[in-house]
């Protein structure tokens, strides 16, 4: 286990040393003490691994690497040569999706892929280049996502990963500790899409349960099928520990961020699989489970709080409007990593990367495309859901602009401060490089803002176009103007018009707090 060695600040020797000027060179570095209180520069005569050797005005010095850390140009690579590097943390994402991209990773390369599995369970992939050298090796440890950032935070892993999001404390922890800001966009990357759904055995006539039902029903207080419509008969139910992902998105949904209770008469399995294999064995049976790990099983649709039915499907997962999605998470602490770890965290996010995820039955982010005509079942919505004649009025504007046009599954959603989240930051880019890349040549891109229903109507459009506009602008800035081409980029703010989730919970407005992207 790498532990950091003690902050010690240089003192004596060191201290004048520091304030004597340097010789100009072709390696010039800087050492600066561990505490940012001193440093020296000069030209990089030699680095055995322990010692800095520079060269300086008054003479050679030597300095003790573990007290100093080393910028500029001329400064070694520390972390080039570590060939190893690990991963713990979420199940779901280390038995099938984890696997799929450092196969691809390794193929990428032009080289192959040796796996062995420990009597413990640890996985250990050899990534090799096309000669036979090694080129990385990846140890992955399968838990569960609280596990996953315990590993990261004690340094026992490389890198955690997580089926649903750092929660504030963990975060919290981590920078206490020194580890940085978990929630930024250089420590924080969603390498796949997945939603947590609701499955019962594929006899089971029951098709469409409230979220209140779902609710009644994992806390035990609906107990038979016969109560939400089904046969007369028991309810089983199965689920994953609480320390899951999984259980974890279903809690914050379902259950109002576990302010109503989670039973614990079910039967606990250690993998979503389980759960849906023992759901599809079970004429009785419902689960909590995954997108990804349906398998026989088959998933409700869901209606909530205000009328709205949501059906789990690549493009309401993708664009994160079906209420139970999830994001899949690698995270990282702020300290260097080895280069190897860095070139695998850049792949897994690449377009490369993202179109093959499918495979393991996750949903990448890559963009996908749907019409007016799929999207008719919320337009419905909005209408029979109006509050009076000016907001049909809206509506019709809002339908007449994109009666030609598909919608991309980039639905841009904001942090609780309004800034862009990591997640739209990245989807801009993915915007900019199709793009770039002709794309959307001779089309115009409708970049649509909405919000809540907080606040005076006025207010949310204004609210919303200014929205709108700053995505316009970050969108061009990331293309460049000279690689816009002919593509028009048309900002329009609609307020509170057209929500995706019900305005009831905190969880239906944040969804609703949005940009979408349409094409035409």
């Amino acid at each position: 286990m790498y532990m950091r060695k003690p902050k010690r600040a240089l003192t004596g020797l060191a201290l004048i040393l520091s304030m004597v000027l340097s010789p100009l060179g072709a390696q010039e570095v800087t050492l600066k003490s561990l505490d940012g209180t001193v440093s020296m520069s000069g030209e990089l005569l030699e680095y055995d691994g322990l010692t800095y050797r520079i060269s300086m005005l008054i003479g050679e010095i030597s300095i003790d690497a573990a007290q100093v850390v080393c910028e500029g140009e001329g400064c070694p690579n520390l972390m080039a040569d570590i060939t190893e590097f690990s991963i713990s943390g979420s199940n779901a994402i280390s038995s099938n999706l984890l696997p799929t991209l450092i196969e691809v990773f390794a193929l990428d390369r032009g080289g192959d892929l040796d796996v062995s599995v420990g009597a413990d369970g640890l996985a250990t992939y050899t990534v090799l280049e096309a000669d036979g050298s090694v080129y990385a090796t990846i140890s992955v440890q399968a838990s569960d996502s609280a596990d996953g950032l315990a590993s990261l935070l004690e340094g026992t892993a490389s890198i955690g990963m997580t089926s649903r999001r750092v929660s504030v404390d963990e975060a919290a922890a981590f920078e206490l500790a020194g580890g940085g800001d978990l929630r930024s966009p250089e420590q924080e990357r969603i390498i796949a899409m997945d939603g947590v759904i609701v499955a019962v055995n594929r006899d089971n006539p029951v098709s469409i349960l409230s979220l209140e039902q779902i609710a009644g029903i994992f806390g035990r207080n609906i107990t038979n099928w016969n109560q939400v419509g089904g046969p007369d008969a028991p309810i089983n139910l199965y689920r994953r520990d609480v320390a899951s992902g999984t259980v974890s998105v279903f809690s914050d949904v379902v259950l109002d961020g576990g302010q109503l209770a989670l039973s614990n008469v079910a039967t606990v399995l250690a993998t979503d699989a389980e759960v849906a294999d023992a759901v599809a064995a079970d004429q009785n049976g419902i689960g909590v489970t995954s997108y990804a790990q349906e398998r026989s099983a088959r998933a409700l649709a869901l209606r909530a709080i205000c009328g709205q039915l949501f059906e789990p499907s690549e493009f309401t997962i993708k664009s994160e409007e079906y209420p139970l999605t999830r994001r899949m998470y690698l995270y990282t602490k702020s300290e260097a990593l080895p280069d190897v770890a860095n070139a695998f965290l850049e792949f897994v996010t690449s377009p490369a990367a993202q179109s093959v995820i499918s495979n393991s039955g996750f949903i990448g982010q890559n963009p996908s495309r749907a019409t007016l005509d799929e999207q008719g079942r919320r337009m419905a919505q909005a209408i029979v859901s109006s509050s009076g004649r000016t907001e049909l009025l809206q509506l019709q504007d809002l339908t007449a602009s994109v009666l030609d046009a598909e919608r991309l599954s980039f639905t841009l959603r904001l942090n609780a401060d309004g800034t862009l989240d990591s997640r739209a930051l990245a989807d801009v880019e993915r915007m900019s490089a199709q793009i770039r890349d002709g794309a959307f040549s001779s089309r115009q891109i409708l970049v649509l803002g909405f919000s809540d229903n907080t606040g005076a109507v006025n207010a949310q459009l204004n609210t919303t176009q200014f929205l709108a506009e700053d995505v316009r602008d970050a969108i061009v800035e990331a293309t460049g103007r000279a690689n816009m081409g002919n593509v028009r980029i048309s900002p329009i703010g609609y307020g509170r018009l057209l929500p995706l989730a019900c305005n009831e919970s905190s969880f239906g407005k944040a969804s609703n707090n949005r940009v979408e992207i349409w094409v035409k």
